[in-house]
């Protein structure tokens, strides 16, 4: 056998001593670098509802998460001072360390200024009020001669004077003319829609939302403005007197919207 020279042997060793040494930083790497990012490794986000920021912070601390609040809102249902929203939701996969990004209830509303809306039309008048954040009561006719133009605005049965400050999420009911001529509107197409959709519609038809009766598909956790409404009274183009109410029957049983075809759909 033909013996190896001793300076290509060298070589070999070198070469077999630098792949078995690349091949050990390499399976190192890999394994730091699994440690490092927590490959497979996640953690449940907790729900912080309803708790204050201190008890937030300290239920994070133990799922070894990190908490920031970047915002605040007013909810009159939600205690003050508590979140409200957290980002990413309850039941979130996330690695050790992540921030959750949290919302506190204000402990009281953000006032705002009342713009001066008398003489003005009534949908551009809706439309001012929700960009302004006020929530849409009633509307109410009066006499005038001037038909749909609003003539007043109230909150809690009061008039409000352009400039007032009010509070952000106030219920507003609007004041029409009635005009001369007998006030009548065909009561709108809503079955179908969705409760939030059945809403707008009924508003800007010049009526007023009478019952909301949901059926046995929706309970106090779910979402009624995604509710589909498979009924109506009165019926759909009906004529009615303009500020009328109107009442919805909502459901999220599939048969029921699917059975929506017909005027009529029964229990």
């Amino acid at each position: 056998m033909k013996k190896i020279p001793a300076k290509l042997k060298f070589l070999l060793i070198n070469i077999a001593a630098a792949i078995v040494l690349i091949s050990g930083i390499s399976i190192y790497i890999l394994y730091w670098l699994d440690d490092y990012t927590q490959h497979d490794r996640f953690i449940l986000v907790p729900s912080l509802y309803d708790m204050t920021p201190e008890e937030a912070e300290a239920v994070a601390r133990h799922a070894k998460l990190r908490i920031q609040i970047i915002d605040s809102i007013y909810n009159e249902d939600a205690k003050p001072g508590t979140v409200v929203e957290q980002y990413p939701a309850e039941g979130s996969k996330v690695k050790e360390n992540r921030l959750l990004h949290l919302t506190i209830n204000a402990t009281s509303p953000e006032k705002i200024v009342f713009p001066n809306l008398q003489n003005a039309a009534y949908r551009q008048t809706l439309q001012t009020l929700k960009n302004r954040g006020f929530k849409i009561g009633r509307i109410e006719y009066v006499p005038s001669e001037f038909k749909n133009l609003v003539l007043q605005l109230k909150n809690k049965g009061k008039q409000i004077q352009p400039g007032a400050l009010l509070s952000k999420g106030a219920s507003i009911d609007i004041v029409l003319g009635y005009g001369e001529e007998s006030n009548l509107v065909n009561t709108p197409h809503l079955t179908g829609k969705k409760l939030r959709e059945a809403i707008e519609l009924i508003r800007n038809s010049y009526l007023n939302i009478g019952q909301i009766i949901p059926d046995g598909s929706i309970n106090q956790q779910t979402n009624k403005m995604s509710a589909f409404v498979y009924q109506q009274t009165p019926g759909i183009n009906q004529p009615v007197k303009a500020g009328s109410p109107v009442n919805v029957y909502i459901t999220f049983k599939q048969e029921k919207i699917i059975a929506l075809d017909s005027l009529v759909v029964t229990e």
